[in-house]
């Protein structure tokens, strides 16, 4: 199996929070199965239907068409997401292959503290016999799209101020 990540820059926030805005979100509280962990985390679930969610959806895929090799015509959004971490908060190793394994992930950074400390966003990738290890500093605006089976997490922030990011899971049929 090889994997892969890429990270696309300086996205613009703004149609992505316009967005999110008018998308009813659901607090998730107490689920043990959850990645996102510390005193300081919420998770917000979006519903996976709507024009809203057709929007927001379209957003991450006119960035996924920047990627060689992915027929967008065979993503269907599966679940979305938004995680509002301060000082204490992080993401424990995870993938997000459990419903279907076939598909991509993508996280966007839609805020990061102002601080050196940013949680680092850290990934394995397995590739033919050899497994990479490496991280990422986020900035605001980052957006990272993998295939769902990478397994990654966020360090504990140490430092005050808000990391905000913006999930989404497509699947491929």
């Amino acid at each position: 199996m090889n994997e892969w990540l890429v990270l696309l820059k300086n996205v613009d926030t703004e149609p992505f929070l316009q967005c999110t805005k008018l998308l009813k979100h659901y607090r998730v509280d107490g689920d043990i199965n959850l990645s996102t962990r510390g005193e300081k985390s919420i998770q917000y679930t979006f519903p996976v239907e709507g024009i809203m969610m057709s929007k927001l959806s379209n957003l991450f895929i006119d960035h996924i068409k920047k990627i060689d090799g992915i027929n967008t015509v065979d993503l269907f959004q599966e679940s979305a997401w938004q995680v509002d971490g301060e000082k204490g908060s992080y993401h424990r190793m995870h993938n997000h292959a459990g419903k279907s394994p076939r598909g991509l992930s993508c996280v966007l950074y839609l805020d990061v503290p102002d601080n050196k400390d940013r949680a680092e966003f850290y990934y394995l990738l397995r590739r033919d016999d050899e497994t990479i290890c490496d991280s990422i500093f986020p900035e605001k605006g980052d957006l990272i799209i993998m295939s769902k089976t990478v397994y990654h997490g966020v360090y504990p922030q140490t430092s005050d101020g808000l990391r905000r990011t913006l999930n989404i899971d497509f699947k491929i049929d």
